[in-house]
């Protein structure tokens, strides 16, 4: 089924529907254009969250592909109505990430920033979550740091684990405020998250120094995983999908290719660079349950085989700011 494109504004003219997941949550669901290319033709995937998840978490929504660009999102589109409350135990959101092995491979990251910009970098690190990346980043000799997230139990962790006094502001307003660029960008686990890629990618390149870099972390969509369990689910009459785990709560609300990403960052001003995909192949199952063991085994030999045929469900990407775009061409984007 296609959804085809619609002229006119990015949102239904009807108000929104309100849907509330198990844990209480409350989301707005609107109709929404692709933020990347606007109206354009939506390919219906399946139905996501509620009883399509195997939990029965998150909020049942349809999930669709764009057919110019290939972003896949909700739609309707689940808005938080608070989203303080989503993210509000870090603890609890980070419970599958051991804090010592997050920050060594931030180390490992920061090095490889170190590669790319040289010695004393001012970088800016956009949900910035626990303060694990600066943390690591400054165990590595950088140290001109600003950090910014969205919610307050977050930046509060960062300031009692580590010191860091992190700004709890969108980094489009931080770009309003902002007067000196910064040398590179991290966005760690955090694109597919927020609520408007392109006006996020547009703040993201007023804050970046010509010819500065970009990294972003974010999930591959499709990928082996989606694609063989999106065909079971047909194969077995049902109407439920993969994509965009974990729905629930909802944390992932876009999913990139490396092709729909190139056409994001070229929009703003930015050439990819390296792409590599990979992710850890371990599926996490619910203790006591059989059956859920039987799967999350199944998925995590399914990722195994994915890391070795290039379909894995993680893309690491490196892009560079092209140096001959004006700050203030992109500022009124």
């Amino acid at each position: 089924m296609t959804i085809p494109r619609r002229s006119g504004a990015t949102t239904s003219d009807h108000d929104p529907h309100i849907a509330v997941c198990p844990k209480g949550n409350r989301f707005s669901l609107r109709r929404i254009d692709c933020p990347i290319c606007g109206p354009a033709d939506q390919k219906v995937l399946g139905l996501r969250g509620g009883k399509h998840q195997r939990w029965e978490l998150g909020v049942e929504t349809t999930i669709v592909r764009c057919a110019s660009c290939g972003l896949i999102f909700a739609n309707p589109f689940p808005t938080a109505m608070d989203p303080q409350g989503l993210y509000g135990d870090p603890q609890a959101y980070f419970q599958a990430h051991e804090l010592s092995a997050t920050i060594a491979n931030n180390r490992r990251l920061a090095k490889a920033l170190l590669e790319r910009t040289g010695p004393f970098p001012r970088v800016l690190d956009v949900g910035a979550g626990r303060g694990d990346f600066l943390h690591a980043a400054q165990l590595e000799g950088i140290h001109d740091l600003v950090g910014l997230e969205l919610s307050s139990a977050m930046a509060s962790f960062a300031q009692q684990k580590f010191g860091f006094e992190v700004q709890t502001r969108t980094v489009e307003e931080f770009a309003e405020l902002n007067e000196r660029p910064f040398d590179a960008i991290v966005l760690n686990a955090v694109l597919e998250h927020v609520y408007n890629p392109s006006t996020f990618m547009a703040a993201v390149a007023r804050v970046t120094k010509p010819g500065g870099w970009v990294y972003i972390d974010v999930p591959v969509e499709p990928n082996l995983l989606t694609i063989v369990g999106n065909a079971s689910m047909r194969l077995r009459g049902k109407s439920a999908v993969f994509n965009l785990q974990p729905t629930w709560e909802p944390y992932h609300v876009f999913g990139y290719s490396p092709r729909t990403l190139d056409v994001l960052m070229e929009k703003h001003g930015y050439t990819i660079e390296s792409v590599r995909v990979h992710s850890h192949p371990d599926v996490r199952h619910r203790g006591g349950d059989v059956k859920d063991h039987i799967r999350s085994f199944v998925a995590t030999q399914i990722n195994r085989v994915a890391n070795l045929t290039g379909l894995a469900s993680n893309m690491y990407v490196w892009g560079r700011r092209h140096a001959s775009v004006e700050v203030s061409h992109l500022s009124h984007m």
